[in-house]
């Protein structure tokens, strides 16, 4: 009489066969190593290296040597971009004579600076009307117009849209006169804001330039060995 043999149970194909040598006896053990944990824990990914890079040109020309300033009115800073071009200079330098400019006629009393209260802040304001409205409907031409150079800028096919947001947006100059920056920080210190200071200025410094008062003078830049 035959003897039936016990029904294997069948295997699933995720079954592991199980091993004849423990990882400790086996010779391969030795070449796997558990994985490196990238971020949030995955698996595989080797955490991003720090490598130095000298930097040492920026550290020199540029870290430390510009003036970041939110609430640039798009209007002023429009202006500023179109006579940097029609000069062939930077931007920061027709900031900067424009700046010293105005700022030099506040210091003698020349230009009064009249300050009110801010119903939006804590600090006062040189716009009573309200520093959203001045200005007028050519700062929505001049957001349209900065929208379409900043896509011209970034080639074809890259699509931007005016943003109006431009109180929260901050403009930077780069290189600019340190000893200056100073004056107006603390010229503004507990009293105003900097964007609305320093549109201040340049709006008197616009003026003057379209009445014929305030002239730039650009000069060749001297040569340097570096």
């Amino acid at each position: 009489m035959s003897t039936k043999q016990p029904k294997q149970p069948k295997r699933s194909a995720f079954d592991q066969p199980a091993r004849a040598t423990s990882a400790a006896t086996s010779p391969a053990a030795a070449d796997f190593a558990l994985p490196e944990l990238g971020p949030d824990g995955t698996a595989g990914l080797r955490l991003a290296i720090k490598r130095k890079r000298p930097r040492s040109w920026e550290l020199k020309h540029q870290y430390g040597q510009g003036y970041s300033v939110k609430g640039i009115r798009p209007d002023i800073n429009l202006w500023l971009l179109n006579t940097a071009e029609a000069l062939g200079v930077r931007v920061a330098e027709v900031a900067v004579y424009a700046l010293k400019y105005s700022m030099s006629l506040v210091e003698s009393g020349e230009l009064n600076v009249r300050t009110s209260i801010n119903p939006r802040g804590a600090l006062l304001t040189l716009f009573p009307g309200g520093y959203d409205q001045s200005g007028g409907a050519e700062v929505q031409g001049a957001i349209l117009q900065l929208a379409k150079r900043n896509k011209a800028a970034r080639g074809k096919g890259k699509t931007g849209k005016a943003k109006a947001d431009w109180k929260s947006k901050p403009v930077t100059w780069t290189p600019f006169d340190q000893a200056l920056k100073a004056r107006l920080v603390e010229y503004c210190r507990d009293r105003v804001t900097q964007g609305e200071f320093i549109t201040y200025l340049l709006e008197k410094a616009r003026a003057d330039q379209q009445a014929g008062l305030l002239n730039f003078n650009p000069q060749p830049r001297a040569a340097s060995g570096e």
